[in-house]
């Protein structure tokens, strides 16, 4: 038996000698943090679906992190992460192993190109808002996206063909590339983070010095191309709060990689390597809030459909009408109380797959849609 080998026998003997209450903290964390990324993508992805007016260019690429957020935790981290650290021991065969560690490998690439994708269009937004529409139109972000995702998939293709296998990490709780292959890892990190975040950087960089030059030209209230500046400039705002969690959920992830492949061995404690899945699935969680704490139609939006979704007995719901500046805090309180009803509504409720014929159903669709519709003002 190897080093590697015997580290990982070691790690798994560890694993199954949790304590009680070491397994139910951990194991209600990770539910948690699920159940807020699958309701906190679900309802961008609703949002998107049901409202023209959302369907922006930059939305094109929130909904394409959303979908990635969402595959990870629907065939990664409720399926396969929960039971394993429920039951303390990897309870699934080989080929799930490879599936898993494969789907990571390429959700996580699609994730991160699709944040330089969001760098890239406010850059041209900002500082070359000549060649914008010329770059940016729907059809050619479709085919941005469509091609950052063929090339996140294709990814770890290389890794699998020519013969290497991922390894069960009883301290992860999911499978992975072994440390062992410094070679792919030596290929991976500069092409797939390193790059990336170097064009992250440049793009915020030039975003922002662009900004702090013209400042002046974006407080003339007479001046409509001001106030469309004024607007992308808080757009750019919002993804670069998206990038920064992304990097702060992401950065000790990539350093404990890193220095692992470089020292060739596991060097860090059990409690590390279970922070690193946590920090993860925290990261596909968090950006619907970004969305709704820094995006005002967002905000309104998240709100209109949950509470399309609460009234049941309604058979036509009216539009409620929001505050101009709703605060952060009752936000927060509103997500905290409405998303388990939601859930547990979307679980329990009979006849909730809309069929063509209901017409009772049908109703209640229309009436979610009309949520969206503007508010007439008197």
């Amino acid at each position: 038996m190897d080093s590697m080998e015997s580290q990982l026998a070691e790690m798994l003997r560890e694993f199954k000698s949790r304590s009680k209450t070491k397994v139910i903290l951990e194991s209600g964390l990770i539910i948690l943090i699920s159940l807020f990324l699958f309701v906190g993508n679900s309802l961008t992805l609703l949002v998107l679906l049901l409202n023209r007016r959302m369907r922006t260019i930059p939305n094109m690429f929130v909904a394409s992190l959303a979908v990635s957020d969402l595959l990870l935790g629907v065939f990664s981290t409720v399926p396969l992460t929960i039971p394993t650290l429920v039951t303390s021991h990897w309870p699934f065969n080989d080929t799930t192993c490879q599936f898993q560690g494969y789907l990571a490998f390429a959700l996580g690439c699609a994730s991160i190109h699709t944040l330089v994708l969001m760098a890239v269009n406010r850059y041209y937004r900002i500082v070359k808002p000549t060649k914008y529409r010329h770059y940016f139109t729907k059809k050619k972000t479709l085919i941005m996206i469509l091609v950052t995702w063929f090339y996140s998939i294709c990814a770890p293709l290389i890794y699998v063909l020519i013969g290497n296998k991922m390894v069960f990490h009883p301290s992860k709780v999911f499978c992975f590339i072994p440390i062992k292959n410094s070679a792919f890892m030596a290929y991976v990190i500069p092409l797939y983070i390193g790059i990336p975040i170097c064009v992250i950087i440049y793009c915020y960089f030039r975003i922002f010095t662009t900004v702090r030059h013209h400042n002046s030209n974006f407080h003339h209230p007479g001046n409509p191309i001001s106030m469309v500046n004024v607007e992308e400039v808080k757009v750019a705002r919002t993804i670069l709060v998206i990038v920064l969690s992304f990097n702060l959920c992401w950065i000790p992830i990539f350093t404990i990689d890193i220095l692992d492949t470089i020292f060739q061995r596991w060097i860090f404690p059990p409690e590390a390597y279970i922070a690193y899945t946590f920090l993860a699935t925290i990261s596909s969680a968090l950006n619907p809030f970004i969305y709704g704490v820094f995006n005002k139609s967002f905000r309104k939006n998240y709100l209109n459909v949950l509470r399309c979704r609460c009234c049941r007995s309604q058979a036509v719901v009216e539009p409620l009408a929001l505050p101009v500046r709703a605060s952060v805090l009752f936000f927060t309180l509103q997500v905290m109380f409405y998303l388990p009803l939601l859930l547990l509504l979307l679980t329990h409720t009979p006849g909730y797959v809309v069929k063509p014929t209901d017409a009772n159903n049908s109703k209640h669709v229309r009436s979610i849609t009309r949520c969206f519709r503007p508010i007439n003002r008197r």
